[in-house]
């Protein structure tokens, strides 16, 4: 089977990292409606559910590939636990590890970031856009008012962020391990490292722009 081979796994890790992470960036577009107010990002949620089963094989694509990219980096990563196992001087390597941040908590910020998935999923996706939860001085503004609402909670923000820190340092990560999996030079390999950096900094600021905005607008 073709996914028997660890090459094959790492790179089906990476393709399928790549598509999230262009996953990200169009969610981050439209997240940024949220600027234009209440009539425009209404407007974009609207449009996303009147496309009826074309979202919802839209999600269950996405889902498909997050649970593979999930999988398989679990298996890469059992592998390499028991590769390293059998290494007698594992224990005096590990002492003089030079690994970035972001390499040696990839695994993990994995698990939390699909924590936050799940989380971010129950809190906005699938919330009542009439409910108590869209009400701003007594009338409803549907989606709208449901983000607004949830970001006027500081620890709703800070837990927002933190998560959105993790996303970060997996992309970082994710990009240089892409380049190398899929044999960039050297050269280049470092440059994807660097713009990689710049680009996790930059999603970091702007998905958190929009809770620091209503959080500042709505305690002024």
């Amino acid at each position: 089977m073709f996914l028997n081979s660890s090459i094959a796994r790492k790179q089906a890790v990476a393709l399928t990292g790549l598509l999230l992470v262009l996953f990200v960036m169009a969610h981050l577009g439209g997240n940024l409606l949220f600027f234009a107010g209440p009539a425009v990002f209404n407007g974009y949620a609207h449009h996303l559910h009147s496309l009826g089963p074309l979202l919802w094989t839209a999600r269950l694509g996405l889902l498909a590939l997050f649970l593979i990219h999930i999988t398989l980096t679990s298996i890469l990563v059992i592998d390499n636990i028991k590769a390293r196992g059998g290494h007698k001087r594992y224990a005096v390597e590990s002492s003089t590890d030079e690994r970035s941040l972001s390499e040696k908590i990839m695994p993990y910020s994995g698990l939390y970031i699909l924590i936050f998935v799940i989380y971010h999923i129950r809190d906005f996706a699938f919330a009542n856009t009439l409910g108590p939860r869209s009400l701003i001085n007594g009338h409803s503004y549907g989606i709208y008012g449901i983000v607004f609402n949830a970001f006027r909670d500081p620890v709703h923000d800070l837990l927002y962020i933190f998560f959105l820190c993790f996303l970060g340092l997996h992309l970082c990560h994710g990009l240089q391990s892409m380049s190398q999996t899929f044999g960039f030079r050297p050269k280049w390999v470092a440059l994807i490292r660097s713009c990689g950096d710049y680009a996790a900094l930059l999603l970091i600021i702007v998905f958190s722009s929009i809770p620091v905005y209503v959080y500042l607008l709505s305690h002024a």
